[in-house]
């Protein structure tokens, strides 16, 4: 077990050395760019953060009374809270950040108008700043929006004057392009004289833009599952203004539920003030038919018996009254339900009603039904958010119907059950005289009439109390408070954005750059594309001369050639043969260069090398010998004299070992004819009688069919692919090709290999385009060489 972890160990350790030299090898030869790219990265982050305006977070946050989570109240509180209910959180925070709360804080605080000071492309807020702020007189009908207006500001004559020229004087209603406008003098900036001719911009925003800018940039909720604590959270360029927002908001919120609180209670103070006039009236006719039938009967009180009755039957009497007191209110709300519109109304008083959830639903459905006319004047009718309030209204309907059928019913059996005590005491009062008799009834109707009449004067009293004294359902523990340092741009966070993502951005424009070229790129793409192998590699060479290789330098690309050498001799020696054709699949592959070199270091090896310029439409090789329009190919395959071929072979002064045959001087003949000709036949036998080594520069494969024609004399076949030259798709057809794979033991020369990355001259294995192994990168790995064939 021992044994296998540590090779289990070691596997990962050597894979995770390969995914290194991987990633070497594709990225370190770029380090150049990835370098500026970071320098030009954090410069650029350090020019946002120099100007984009940095945010503040503003903080709040206020307790409220929730039912859910026992906050308790004392006693004087619980007094004067009559029409208070306890809340839930969750409910109060969506009225928190609900729009009928928001778009009190926009037209408060003006938040639809902005001010700004800087230059038409680069500007901050002047909410501190600014001489001047601006009032609509109705922000929600705003005739158009404006975008960056320039002003300045005259305090001499207290006028402002815009870009176009028009002058606006403070503190008056002018009519103007956006709707009835208002410039005030700014009481958060003491020195208005200072920024007097500045140039500064407003911009006016529609009401609804700006009730969605301040909800997506508040923040609201409670501080933990078992708390009543409501956090409140704004982020803003200016702490002060976000200040102003949060302590407004907390504001509104609190006036809003005293609003409440004062609407229940004026609603349930005119309900009893109309119940009080009508009990008055019938207790005041109560107490005179009482006296009028004293005087008429001469009865001055009744006996033991009917104070014993009426005092059994008062209380019996006085649950009775407040059944029906309640049956009313039921009746009335029953009816505001049935009878109402959309339109909100004053909510019926639940005055006397036990049942805490009528209330709630009351209230909702208020809150709902103001919420609509807000947003009537805001939104269209199909807007989603009004569709989800109506949504709401319909079925908060019938669940108030609902409860006031319940209830009803319940206190319909309860008071039929006082009636059927009530007949009790009514045998009682049949067992009177009938003058005490008729009293006692009176007297009876006069109790009931006096306890309804103290019942609604206590309520009255209640009711103005609660009226007058309303207390908010919150308590603010936190005023708007303002974070020392910005939110927003975090600096660390913006230069290691900086430092990081030109990484795998610029990685990913490699790789694409790559793979998505149309070039031969890499030795691993032509193994992918062929079968045919890659004898050799050679790297790009910048040269004025197609000659690179000499007897004294010892240049990289002077080893690639012997290298390609020696796998060429070895090749030609399996098969026993000297000729070489060198060909590529289009023109510009640099076949001349590498037939010339190739026969420099054959030559170089002691090999007897003749070179032929087969290609006798661009003959490039014959003035590197200084042999440019000499007696040569062309001349000889038109030729009957056979002692005069010789005369076309000529020693190179390069090397004595190296012979050339130029392609001549413009044949007479197509050359494609004169290479199908007998006498080129019986050149190539002459010269395998005298040479070790036949290099032939042939013509590319296309469009001309000249490397086809000669190939009956290879031996050996060279087909040269250029690296950022050759397309991808000439080395995919080599395998679909009959002609191409007819050709004679063909092998592909992947030449001009470049080196990756930022490197400006020389050539080297581990960074460039050529094979990659796993020892290392190049044909051959650092330090190893293919052994020498030819010494």
């Amino acid at each position: 077990m021992k044994r296998m972890k540590v090779s289990k160990n070691a596997f990962v350790e050597k894979a995770d050395t390969e995914l290194l030299q991987r990633l070497s090898f594709r990225y370190l030869p770029y380090w150049p760019l990835f370098l500026i790219a970071i320098i030009l990265s954090l410069a650029a982050a350090w020019l946002y953060l120099k100007y984009k305006t940095p945010v503040y977070e503003v903080t709040g946050s206020i307790l409220v009374k929730d039912q859910k989570k026992g906050l308790d109240e004392s006693k004087v509180e619980d007094a004067l809270n009559l029409f208070g209910e306890k809340k839930i959180i969750e409910n109060e925070i969506e009225v928190i950040r609900s729009r009928s709360i928001i778009s009190q804080i926009v037209s408060n605080l003006n938040l639809y108008a902005t001010m700004e000071e800087g230059s038409e492309f680069i500007t901050r807020p002047a909410y501190l700043s600014s001489p001047v702020t601006i009032e609509l007189e109705k922000p929600d009908n705003l005739l158009h929006e404006a975008n960056k207006v320039k002003f300045s500001y005259n305090d001499f004559s207290k006028t402002i004057v815009t870009e176009d020229g028009t002058t606006y004087p403070v503190g008056q209603w002018i009519d103007s392009y956006w709707g009835k406008i208002r410039f005030l003098k700014d009481s958060l900036n003491p020195a208005n004289g200072i920024n007097a001719g500045k140039s500064f911009f407003f911009s006016l925003t529609s009401l609804p833009k700006a009730i969605n800018k301040v909800q997506n940039e508040i923040e609201i909720s409670s501080s933990n599952k078992l708390s009543s604590v409501i956090n409140i959270s704004y982020k803003d360029p200016v702490p002060a203004r976000g200040e102003a927002i949060v302590n407004e908001l907390i504001r509104v919120y609190e006036q809003a539920d005293v609003n409440d609180k004062n609407s229940t209670a004026k609603n349930t103070l005119d309900f009893v003030e109309k119940r009080l006039q009508l009990a008055s009236k019938q207790l005041d006719d109560i107490e005179a038919n009482v006296q009028k039938f004293r005087t008429d009967n001469d009865v001055v009180d009744v006996s033991q018996q009917s104070n014993q009755y009426l005092q059994n039957v008062g209380e019996n009497d006085q649950k009775l009254s407040e059944m029906d007191v309640q049956l009313s209110i039921l009746d009335q709300i029953e009816s505001y339900i049935l009878t109402k519109q959309d339109r909100p109304g004053l909510v019926p008083t639940t005055l006397g009603i036990k049942d805490g959830m009528l209330s709630q639903l009351l209230d909702k459905l208020y809150d709902s039904e103001i919420q609509v006319e807000k947003l009537k004047r805001t939104t269209a009718e199909d807007n989603p958010i009004m569709v989800s309030v109506r949504n709401e209204i319909e079925k908060i309907k019938p669940s108030i119907l609902e409860n006031v059928k319940n209830q009803r019913s319940s206190i319909q059996a309860a008071r039929n059950q006082l009636l059927s005590t009530s007949s009790h005491y009514n045998a009682m009062l049949n067992r009177l005289p009938s003058k005490e008799k008729e009293l006692a009834k009176i007297s009876r109707q006069q109790n009931i009439d006096r306890s309804i009449y103290s019942f609604l004067l206590q309520k009255k009293e209640e009711a103005s109390l609660a009226f007058n004294a309303a207390v908010s359902g919150s308590r603010i523990i936190d005023r708007a408070q303002s974070s020392t340092a910005p939110v927003s741009p975090k600096a660390w966070m913006v230069f290691l954005i900086a430092l990081i993502l030109p990484v795998p951005l610029f990685a990913c424009a490699i790789d694409a750059r790559e793979q998505l070229s149309n070039k031969i790129l890499f030795r691993r793409t032509i193994e992918e594309l062929t079968v045919i192998p890659v004898i050799g590699e050679l790297g790009y060479e910048k040269a004025k001369s197609l000659l690179v290789v000499s007897n004294n330098r010892r240049t990289a690309v002077t080893e690639q050639f012997r290298n390609l050498r020696n796998s060429a001799v070895s090749n030609l020696s399996k098969v026993g043969g000297k000729t070489i054709i060198v060909t590529s699949s289009i023109a510009g592959e640099g076949k001349s260069f590498v037939a010339i070199n190739l026969a420099v270091v054959m030559a170089q090896a002691g090999k007897k090398t003749v070179l032929i310029e087969a290609d006798m439409y661009k003959p490039k090789l014959g003035s590197v010998f200084h042999l440019k329009n000499s007696y040569g190919l062309s001349e000889v395959l038109q030729s009957a004299n056979h002692p005069m071929w010789f005369s076309a072979i000529h020693r190179s002064s390069i090397h004595d070992n190296l012979f050339f045959i130029p392609s001549g001087t413009a044949p007479g003949m197509n050359p494609s004819e004169l290479l199908m000709s007998d006498n080129f036949g019986i050149l190539m036998k002459e010269l395998a009688n005298g040479f070790d080594i036949i290099i032939i520069d042939s013509v590319p494969v296309k469009p001309v069919p000249d490397a086809f024609t000669i190939n009956r004399f290879a031996d050996m076949t060279l087909f040269v692919v250029r690296h950022g030259v050759t397309p991808k798709e000439q080395v995919l057809i080599m395998d679909e090709d009959i002609k191409i794979q007819n050709l004679i033991n063909i092998n592909i020369v992947f030449n001009g290999i470049k080196r990756r990355g930022m490197a400006t001259s020389g050539f080297g294995y581990s960074f460039g385009y050529g094979f990659e192994s796993k020892e290392g990168y190049g044909y051959y790995s650092k330090g190893k060489q293919r052994p020498s064939v030819l010494k």
